[in-house]
């Protein structure tokens, strides 16, 4: 595993390049990213969380800028008011999936989980990588690592992690807009009380 900086952000990429899992700090907890492209470094990932199809969840889209999301997913007049109210922050919206997106992946599901750091870090690496799939950084039943030490004791076989520790121990708050009625999948930090303008 190695052990990069926060200000070496070509190693960080370096990683993601070559098809590893780097764990990255956020402004919630830490976590396990693959480039989308890289579908044998997806299913490294899966293989890591212990997860499948069957398991329902999903492995989230990050992105850099909210101009990407109707790229991938169905933006609705509610999942932009959330959008442009909470993005970039705690929050993870899913969204039906855009028709036109065709990934290997994202394939064997209608809908998609989109999310937007606050995070100096994730958000320029972001936008030097493209999007990348994210998914927080702990073995199946264990709570999510918020320090590159947990990483490092606790998932040997991740390729990379960022030194240092993640901005709070409580993960994304998962918001499902796929039907009429808002559904709360995950509290996290933050707390939505009004959706819609």
């Amino acid at each position: 595993m190695r052990k990069i900086l926060p200000s070496a952000q070509k190693e960080a990429i370096e990683v993601l390049d070559k098809g590893g899992i780097l764990a990255i700090p956020t402004e919630t907890v830490f976590g396990l990213a693959v480039k989308l492209d890289n579908t044998p470094a997806i299913r490294k990932l899966l293989e890591l969380k212990k997860r499948d199809k069957s398991s329902g969840k999903m492995l989230t889209l990050m992105v850099a800028d909210t101009k990407h999301v109707s790229k991938y997913a169905e933006v609705t007049p509610r999942a932009d008011y959330l959008m442009r109210r909470y993005f970039p922050g705690e929050l993870t919206l899913v969204l039906p999936k855009q028709a036109s997106f065709r990934h290997p992946y994202f394939d064997n599901f209608d809908t998609i989980g989109v999310r937007i750091p606050d995070h100096e870090f994730s958000l320029e690496l972001l936008r030097a990588t493209g999007p990348l799939l994210v998914t927080s950084a702990n073995l199946r039943g264990e709570s999510p690592c918020t320090r590159s030490a947990e990483i490092i004791r606790k998932l040997p076989k991740v390729d990379g992690v960022i030194k240092g520790v993640s901005g709070n121990n409580l993960p994304s708050t998962i918001i499902d807009l796929t039907d009429d009625q808002p559904e709360t999948l995950r509290q996290g930090g933050l707390l939505i009380v009004r959706f819609a303008a």
